[in-house]
């Protein structure tokens, strides 16, 4: 945000990436003979609850978050950066009503009670396994509750909208240097600029590479990212950008410790029941192509195409809790995990007067096709007879025992949303999607099955402008997303509605915002962990989560950026035949509150010295669906130091984070008793910036 608007004879000022340029104006005939001024330096904002005005990859449509009776917070780049948030997870950390679970091979974020699957790339869903990226990104959307309405099948209790860095006219590097606790080296490389004269061809490129050791026994990452883009600009009607995105992850999977009783067992943090030559590589291949095209002031097309490819293999051991202190294993060869996903949309979206109405109107069509391969080979069961000092057999195991399953699923949509302005006060959304979707599971040798859905998703919500910058709305939406499989066996679909009635509140300058949310959300056909085999997955019949939602941040003094939140959350088993109903659902507290704040010597943060410290607080949580352990509450405290500095065309920063400082012992569940991940200890994060 800039402070200052300049209306110069000779001079332009124009921002980008936090800095600003000063540029020559074109000369007219009419413009007088220029007076040399001294030079005037511009500084921006780094407000790490920056709101981002619309979101339209997100809400389908262009009308201000602040009018949109639907709950959407943003990450903005500049949050990502003061906590040094490397993945996903830990940028999540702020928002209200989004929990971590395990952190083995998939990233397990809760939304609102109920875990999320997949995360999307600019509105389209990825299938990838694994961590995903955050060197690209410019900021992440989090819509919260059901989406089917403008996405179909999905996760039913919201969703993560990882929205990248475009190709830029104005020519830009960065390059920054991580070291951290046990080893940890992260190298970032970002760089933008045009690529002829005219600047209708741009470019990017942005590159990530982590080696890192791990206070975890037998792990650690090893990562690297790239992601060059193209954007072609003929003229200010339409932009086309091709994105390429190559990232390959070697790092073992960590299963975490067991349960021991009704609690995690209180073995070594660092303990593990793997071995050293356990190993995994996951390879990432996508490429994207985003196009618009402004048929005139009111009609715009739009494109979304996406194509991804995820090879994964490795070896791995299963473990479960056995009687008294006896710990069991298995070795699993994951001979080949392959996951290919393709995804096209084609949009028209317009903000006619109809009726002496303004319309926000989107209708599309999308398509989208998956398919899974995957062989594993199974080795025989080993025991320790003791979990705190376990004795397995040496060597590397046989695996002779195959597991060979091949699913895919095909899906098509038609969806239509308008969100109308009556006056000033009254905006009406009103939204339906239609989808027909094909699955089909083969568990080779085992079983086949084939499944069909066809699905009406609607969306209605309204919204009452109090005065300007404060809302009233309240919303009901359903939503359905994908049975996923257990051993070849397809599920029933899974469906949800929910109630939301919510307050929305910025400040005249959208540098302070408050959003307050009440939610009632019903989910049927859920899929749990199985208790009996942590690795597969069966369904229970129905679950509710009630909940509120309050996030706050912004500039709430000249020199202070915050970003806080509080959740309150009952999720529950509401029918069941396997006996869990009325248990709560796993990694869920009930309370949780979280704040980040940085207190900026020179105000803006832009230069100079500024100080951080952030607070996670988590109520006790479930391990599993069977209430049958508790993950303990606890509070997590980390601090921030950063100074930053110019030096002719340059700008530096230096920067230091320390996390988990009182150093305490945290878990995150996995719905399982076999499978609890152990927080990070007291870690210790440098950094060097430079940018031009």
């Amino acid at each position: 945000m800039i402070h200052q608007k300049f209306s110069i004879v000779g001079l332009a000022v124009v921002a980008c990436h936090s800095h600003a340029q000063t540029v020559a104006a074109s000369e007219t005939a009419a413009t007088p003979a220029p007076t040399t001024l001294a030079p005037v330096k511009v500084t921006a904002d780094r407000n790490i609850a920056l709101r981002a005005d619309t979101a339209p990859a997100t809400t389908k449509g262009t009308t201000p978050l602040i009018k949109t009776p639907m709950s959407v917070q943003v990450i903005p780049q500049a949050l990502i950066e003061d906590r040094q948030a490397n993945t996903l997870r830990d940028a999540l950390e702020t928002v209200s009503g989004v929990f971590a679970g395990s952190t083995s091979l998939h990233e397990d974020i809760i939304v609102r009670g109920f875990p999320l699957y997949d995360t999307y790339r600019n509105g389209a869903r990825t299938r990838r396994i694994g961590v995903t990226e955050l060197a690209n990104a410019e900021r992440v959307d989090i819509l919260k509750g059901p989406s089917s309405a403008q996405f179909g099948r999905g996760d039913i209790s919201g969703l993560l909208n990882v929205i990248t860095k475009k190709p830029e006219a104005v020519p830009y590097w960065s390059v920054q240097q991580q070291v951290g606790s046990r080893d940890f080296y992260q190298t970032q490389v970002d760089a933008t600029g045009p690529v002829n004269a005219d600047a209708t061809l741009r470019y990017r490129v942005n590159l990530a590479y982590e080696n890192a050791g791990s206070f975890r026994d037998y792990a650690g990452t090893d990562r690297a990212f790239i992601a060059p883009s193209l954007s072609w600009v003929p003229d200010a009607s339409t932009r086309v950008d091709l994105d390429l995105e190559l990232s390959r992850d070697k790092s073992p999977i960590d299963r975490g410790i067991v349960a021991f009783g009704d609690r995690p067992a209180r073995v070594p943090s660092h303990l593990s029941y793997s071995e050293g030559f356990t190993n995994y590589r996951n390879d990432v291949a996508l490429l994207a192509l985003n196009a618009r095209h402004h048929l005139n002031d009111t009609w715009t097309l739009r494109l979304n195409g996406l194509a991804e490819q995820g090879k994964g293999q490795g070896l791995e051991y299963l473990q479960a809790k056995g009687d008294g202190l006896e710990v069991m294993r298995m070795a699993r060869r994951i001979e080949q995990r392959d996951l290919e996903n393709q995804f096209l949309s084609f949009e028209l979206g317009g903000t006619p007067n109809w009726l002496g109405l303004k319309h926000d109107l989107v209708v599309g069509v999308d398509h989208a096709r998956h398919d899974g391969s995957f062989d594993f080979r199974y080795g025989d069961l080993e025991t320790t007879p003791d979990l705190f000092h376990p004795a397995f057999p040496s060597g590397a195991p046989a695996t002779t025992t195959q597991d060979l399953i091949h699913n895919g699923g095909r899906s098509t949509g038609v969806y239509a949303q308008d969100q109308i302005a009556f006056g000033e006060r009254f905006n009406l959304m009103l939204g339906a999607r239609y989808d027909v979707s094909r699955e089909h599971m083969d568990n080779v040798g085992v079983t086949t099955t084939d499944s069909e859905d066809d699905k009406l998703s609607p969306r209605i919500g309204l919204l009452y402008t109090l005065s300007p910058g404060r809302a009233l709305y309240a919303s009901y939406t359903q939503s359905f997303s994908d049975g996923n499989s257990a051993n070849g066996q397809a599920l029933k679909p899974i469906t949800a509605n929910q109630y939301e009635i919510g307050f929305k509140a910025e400040s005249a300058d959208k540098r302070f915002f408050t959003n307050v949310a009440l939610y009632d959300l019903t989910k049927k056909n859920i899929v749990v962990p199985d208790p009996l085999d942590s690795s597969l997955s069966i369904q229970i019949g129905e679950a509710r989560s009630r909940g509120l939602e309050l996030d706050v941040g912004g500039v709430v003094m000249s020199h202070v950026n915050l970003m806080g939140s509080y959740t309150y959350t009952d999720a529950t088993v509401t029918r069941d035949t396997t006996g869990n109903e009325g248990h709560r659902l796993y990694g869920v507290p009930r309370h949780a509150a979280k704040l980040f704040a940085r207190y900026d010597l020179q105000q803006g943060g832009s230069q100079g010295l500024s100080l951080g410290a952030g607070v996670l607080a988590m109520g006790q949580q479930q391990g599993d669906t069977a209430n049958s352990f508790q993950i303990p509450g606890y509070v997590r405290m980390d601090l921030m130091a950063s100074y930053k500095w110019r030096t002719a065309e340059h700008r530096w920063t230096a920067q230091l984070n320390v996390l988990n400082v009182g150093n305490i012992t945290y878990y995150q569940p996995s719905g399982a008793r076999d499978e609890i991940a152990i927080g990070k200890p007291l870690t210790v994060l440098a950094s060097i910036r430079l940018t031009h």
